[in-house]
């Protein structure tokens, strides 16, 4: 009989084994399609990019212009082409709306029908003629908009200069997320695999000693085993490819970026798609094969269920190692830029977890058997110390999900920090940098513009400069008048009355001379901007209720530089007279000064909270489908421990033993390991977190937050739950006959 043969009779005519490759074929297809989805997200952010490419900035040989520009309504973003010239539809791409006529996203047409046309509709004059197809959007709800017009009236080369806001860029991040999705989530899912081949293992191991006591060589052993893990294997691999096609359209509802996705985006190539279905299987199949050491070496031990060697000391090297291992991953990423290095060492921080974590709990078991006396605890002691490995085992998936938790809780906190306004404006401000020589002229248009559409807002402008002292230092400024300042910035100007003066951050100590102003460089123009001196003992004021982060800044009376009027760059201001007036001025500012992108604090936040929203999001379900793996693996490793150690369990409630008191014994022995490996894991995921945390520069802000001890809690209350939903199987064996299998 081969080794096919024997599987297939074998699971045929044992339950158990049936049971534990219907386990195992499942946990291989959560793994496969994990995997695979995972394995997609770069392909889907270039399918995204490739998508909106055509949005940006361009001028084509032909006399095609595009201008891009950003807008803002009620907390969404909008990109806005301004066109002219006749280009076809090339690909993906819309063909461009003539003289006169808008072209706009579906959802972007939809929120112009639903409010009034003075808040968003009148911002793109035109007829619509049409509505974009989503296979030329980013996402589906992207709001985009393409307003046609008279030929010659765009200037191609302030087109190309607003190439920047092209919507399909690469997402590093996400391409980063998904190779340390694959490796924190596949590992919980091989453990998964790993538990449910353990339902049947000490049952197994009796039966292929058998065989090697009745002459069966080592490798019809090895094949035998072999051929019923790829039975499951190759089952559950299937099943996953099958799976992945269904979770594509889940994902596609998952919001990254600012909205969801096309299913079409998550398509595997061919390669993807055969090396998950090779690599997984043979994994499990390698995984299995190397458990069978101890049958093949000693049989008659395995057969008599002798007890296993103790892990020696020398596994705690596999933490120093893994570590070394991730410094150089983490500094080959902030050299490169390339993160391959530092996810195969976050992989092997992982698998030390899994050599350092049964010498840790032979040494727990050591300690309670030695010195402790209550029943239960020493039943759980004297069970930790003589089978560390399988005891280790039942919490390894919780120890992952707790790792896995408490380096997400340490990034996200720190990550929030990164979030600013930046400028020294208010949160209320629209403002656009323009050349100073426009200032005066393109203010005219807006003021004229908000009159003619009743949208009250002040319009102020402000010279950008740089304020120099004789020792070297700089200073950030605006030339703006003192009332202007307290109307539009967040800066606390004081009392206005008095001589032209300087007014900085109490803390800044400037000196009496040297103090001279170097205008701010306008876009358009490679000159040198001029400097221009200040008289000696100019007046300095101080600022009040300072920024910390507008420390450096300055502002500076007109009066004291007369001269930087027209020269360099200037920010034209408006100030919306109240939140119910903002969307007809920003209305009016595009009718006044077309494809110009009027920033804000909401815009330059926009990305920022985007990314955050979506970290926490991803997250989240990260978190939740690392603690349900987690979470079944250890149940059916609580399961598999007490079917191991049947004869066991049925010797001691047969001498008297209460069968509760295996229980606390059972819930003592998952909460012991679990107690110490989840504390050491928490203190790894938190040491991760803060590393990784350099890649986005040295001064990065670490806070650690009191939810960063959750995840260790959880993993406690897992542990105990898993070992407690043994109970049933324990009081089963309590009802059963005394007897060998």
């Amino acid at each position: 009989m081969n080794p096919v043969q024997l599987a297939l009779r074998v699971l045929r005519v044992d339950s158990r084994s049936r049971l534990s490759a219907l386990l195992t074929a499942a946990g291989v297809a959560v793994a496969t399609a994990l995997v695979l989805f995972l394995a997609t997200l770069p392909n889907a952010t270039d399918a995204r990019m490739e998508r909106a490419t055509w949005q940006r900035g361009a001028a084509d040989p032909s006399g095609a212009i595009s201008q891009a520009s950003l807008d803002f309504f009620k907390n969404e973003k909008i990109i806005r082409l301004d066109v002219s010239g006749d280009r076809p539809a090339v690909g993906g791409a819309p063909s461009f709306p003539g003289a006169g006529e808008v072209l706009l996203s579906p959802r972007l047409a939809e929120l112009a029908k639903q409010h009034p046309r003075e808040e968003l509709a009148n911002r793109f004059e035109g007829n619509v003629v049409g509505v974009l197809d989503e296979t030329s959007l980013k996402f589906p709800e992207q709001l985009v908009a393409v307003v046609g017009h008279q030929p010659g009236t765009l200037d191609a080369t302030k087109a190309e200069e607003t190439g920047w806001i092209a919507a399909g860029t690469d997402d590093f991040l996400l391409k980063f997320l998904s190779g340390v999705g694959i490796v924190l989530l596949a590992i919980p899912s091989l453990v998964l695999v790993a538990s449910a081949a353990r339902l049947t293992a000490a049952r197994r191991e009796r039966r292929l000693a058998a065989l090697r006591l009745a002459g069966a060589t080592p490798g019809q052993v090895v094949g035998t085993v072999a051929a019923e893990t790829t039975i499951s294997a190759v089952a559950g691999t299937v099943l996953g490819l099958l799976l992945s096609w269904p979770l594509r359209f889940v994902g596609a509802q998952i919001p990254w970026g600012g909205g969801t996705w096309l299913p079409s985006d998550f398509t595997p190539s061919v390669p993807t798609v055969v090396a998950v279905a090779v690599v997984i299987p043979l994994l499990v199949v390698l995984a299995a094969v190397l458990g069978l050491r101890r049958v093949v070496q000693a049989p008659v031990g395995a057969a008599m269920n002798q007890s296993r060697k103790a892990p020696k000391a020398w596994r705690l090297l596999a933490l120093p190692a893994a570590a070394l291992f991730f410094a150089f991953g983490l500094s080959t990423a902030e050299e490169t830029g390339g993160v391959t290095f530092m996810l195969a060492a976050l992989a092997a921080v992982l698998l030390s977890a899994s050599i350092v974590g049964p010498w840790l709990t032979g040494a727990l078991g050591k300690l309670f058997a030695t010195t402790w006396r209550r029943p239960a605890m020493l039943l759980a002691g004297r069970r930790l110390r003589s089978d560390p490995k399988a005891a280790y085992r039942s919490v390894s998936g919780i120890v992952l999900a707790v790792f896995v938790g408490s380096m997400a809780l340490t990034l996200l906190p720190s990550f929030e920090t990164f979030a600013g306004g930046g400028r020294s404006f208010k949160d209320s401000v629209l403002y656009l940098d323009v050349p100073s020589a426009t200032v005066a002229d393109q203010k005219k248009r807006v003021v004229g513009e908000l009159e003619r559409r009743g949208a009250n807002a002040t319009v102020v402008s402000a010279n950008q400069a740089t304020l120099e002292t004789s020792e070297g230092g700089t200073y950030a400024g605006l030339v703006i008048s003192c009332p202007d300042s307290a109307a539009v910035t967040r800066m606390a100007v004081g009392v206005c009355a008095g001589p032209p003066a300087i007014r900085a951050d109490p803390a800044t100590q400037l000196p009496d001379s040297g103090l001279r102003i170097r205008a701010y460089p306008a876009s358009d123009s490679e000159d040198e901007p001029p400097t221009f001196g200040l008289p000696a003992n100019v007046v300095t004021r101080p600022l009040g209720g300072q920024d910390p982060e507008l420390s450096s800044s300055v502002l500076i009376d007109p009066e004291l530089v007369p001269e930087i009027a027209n020269v360099g760059e200037s920010t034209l201001v408006v100030n919306p007279a109240t939140d119910a007036d903002r969307e007809k001025v920003r209305t009016a500012l595009a009718a006044a000064l077309p494809a110009e992108s009027f920033m804000s604090r909401e815009l330059r936040l926009e990305e920022q909270q985007t990314m955050l929203g979506d970290l926490k999001r991803v997250t989240a379900i990260g978190l939740g489908l690392a603690a349900l793996l987690a979470g079944s693996s250890a149940a059916i490793t609580a399961a598999s421990s007490v079917v191991d150690r049947r004869r066991t369990f049925g010797a001691l409630i047969a001498a008297g033993t209460p069968v509760r008191m295996l229980g606390r014994a059972l819930r003592t022995e998952a909460a012991l390991p679990a107690l110490v490996a989840t504390l050491t894991a928490g203190a790894g995921g938190i040491a991760i977190g803060v590393s990784m945390l350099t890649l986005f520069g040295d001064d990065t802000q670490v806070v650690i937050s009191g939810w960063i001890f959750a995840p260790v809690v959880i993993g406690v209350a897992v542990a105990v739950l898993a070992a407690s939903s043994s109970g049933p199987m324990l009081r089963r064996i309590s009802r059963e006959p005394v007897a060998d299998e």
